[in-house]
């Protein structure tokens, strides 16, 4: 009854969430500020490198130590503020690209192909693998299919390694060079929102280098899954633009 001041607080968890998932959060906060509700983020560990980087995340943040008695906080663990059409829109998305991520990005891959792979816990972790988990090949082999061939492809993945071993065959009879860049999540960030055509999997790093390609590019090609997970509501992705090319099943 007394947390009834101006400012809003998104809450976060202490472990959890990643960059991609942050982002959704921090696209809150400035949709709802540029309503005239002032609103913040919570930091959570792990954000500072982020803020580093893209240093206008930080009028959207606030640390533990900054948060005031009468803040209004926010808890939202269900969908996270990440549903296209419902918690935000293609205009919201755009302007919260083009003012807090594009100053700080200038390298345009042109005609490269790039593919986000996402590995790591999704496969590592019994619990992910059986929520997450799905026939990344088969998804690759037919999003491949719906695109040109490609001078170059650059490969963006959380592990080049099994990408080397298991997608190679696949990806060198698309182009004749195939380039795997090291994990790195800032490097690897920086990939895919450098990227007109993006094949992204399913996870939310991937749909933020769609939303950069769509703020940043005339006309991108972006092809997503519509498989993200499989939880209790279902298994698509509510996070898809639906101006992206959606591939179903593999699942």
């Amino acid at each position: 009854m007394l947390r009834r001041g101006d400012r809003v607080v998104v809450m976060t968890p202490l472990a959890g969430l990643r960059f991609g998932n942050w982002l959704y959060l921090w696209l809150d906060a400035h949709q709802r500020a540029a309503a005239g509700e002032p609103t913040r983020v919570l930091e959570a560990p792990g954000m500072a490198m982020w803020l580093d980087e893209f240093p206008r995340l930080r009028k959207l943040t606030v640390s533990a130590s900054e948060m005031r008695f009468h803040d209004r906080r926010e808890w939202n663990d269900d969908s996270w503020t990440q549903r296209f059409g419902i918690d935000f829109d293609r205009v919201s998305v755009d302007a919260f690209v083009r003012e807090t991520l594009i100053p700080e990005l200038s390298e345009d891959l042109g005609d490269t192909l790039v593919v986000n792979v996402r590995r790591g816990d999704y496969y590592s972790d019994p619990v992910h693998r059986k929520r997450y988990g799905w026939d990344v090949p088969g998804y690759l082999a037919e999003a491949l299919g719906r695109t040109a061939r490609a001078e170059r492809v650059r490969v963006v993945s959380d592990d080049a390694h099994w990408c080397r071993e298991h997608l190679d065959t696949l990806l060198s009879a698309h182009s004749s060079q195939v380039d795997y860049d090291e994990p790195d999540p800032v490097a690897n960030f920086r990939a895919i929102a450098a990227a007109r055509r993006l094949i992204g999997t399913n996870s939310t790093f991937s749909y933020w280098g769609g939303y950069v390609a769509g703020a940043r590019f005339d006309s991108p090609e972006v092809i997503m899954p519509r498989f993200h997970g499989r939880f209790e509501v279902g298994t698509d992705a509510y996070q898809l633009d639906p101006k992206w090319t959606v591939i179903d099943g593999h699942h």
